[in-house]
């Protein structure tokens, strides 16, 4: 167990040295974040965007309730998705039919990279390691998460596939 948390730290970090070194580019053609396996697991992308819920809606969020941004971890006494300012959770109907979503927001893209992409990689890997996944404030759910998007302001953790979370950012306005 204390080597997956090594490597999902390991693996933090040097995407953040990436996105650093590849300054703009990151707007134009995003990053993405591979697993082990080589599958897309994450990207970064639109980092001038500020997005609301209202945003969210109109791309396709249906039925979104709002749940605890500042839960902590029972075990550890340390916060679930620190610095988040709102969670939603809710579904999309995208192609590859309805899916659930997980969208979470901070103050900034600086703050969504910080304090929302460490949460984002330990959920993929929870969900990927317990065949199922964390949803929400730390409960186990029988959909997996198994994927997720940094747009702007906001993580947008995604059913299933990255290709999800792609449909759904496709429709920010």
């Amino acid at each position: 167990m204390k080597s997956n948390k090594f490597k999902i730290l390991t693996f933090s970090f040097v995407m953040m040295l990436s996105l650093v070194s590849c300054g703009g580019d990151e707007e134009k053609t995003g990053l993405d974040i591979l697993s082990d396996e080589g599958l897309v697991i994450g990207r970064i992308i639109n980092e001038e965007s500020t997005h609301s819920l209202v945003n969210y809606e109109t791309a396709g969020l249906k039925k979104p309730r709002s749940i605890q941004a500042d839960a902590i971890d029972k075990k550890t006494g340390n916060p679930v998705t620190p610095n988040a300012t709102e969670i939603y959770v809710g579904f999309y109907k995208s192609t590859m039919g309805p899916k659930d979503v997980e969208v979470r927001y901070y103050a900034s893209h600086a703050d969504a990279i910080t304090y929302g992409q460490p949460p984002a990689d330990k959920t993929i890997a929870m969900g990927h390691e317990a065949g199922g996944a964390v949803k929400g404030a730390g409960t186990f759910a029988k959909s997996s998460y198994g994927a997720y998007i940094i747009s702007g302001n906001v993580v947008v953790l995604c059913q299933v596939q990255i290709e999800v979370c792609d449909e759904l950012v496709a429709g920010l306005e």
